[in-house]
C-alpha cells in the first residue's frame, strides 16, 4: 500500500497518509490542519518496489 510518512512544518507533528499513484493529494496536518506539510524519506519510499527482493549484484551483506 502506498503509505507516505509527512511532517508538519508549523508544529511538527510526524504523521502517516495513504496516498494513490496519480493523485495529487492536497494534505493537511491532523493536529493543525495546516497545509505546510513536507514529505520524509521513508525506506517504503526510498526502496519502492524493490522491497522483498534481493539485489544479485549488491555487495555482500547487503541486499
Amino acid at each position: 500500500m502506498p503509505i507516505f510518512e509527512y511532517q508538519c512544518n508549523t508544529c511538527s507533528h510526524e504523521f502517516e497518509k495513504l496516498v494513490f499513484a496519480g493523485d495529487e493529494p492536497d494534505i493537511a496536518c491532523p493536529a493543525c490542519d495546516s497545509h505546510e506539510v513536507i514529505k520524509k524519506m521513508s525506506a517504503a519510499s526510498f526502496m519502492g518496489s524493490s522491497i522483498g527482493t534481493c539485489a544479485a549484484d549488491a555487495p555482500k551483506g547487503f541486499s
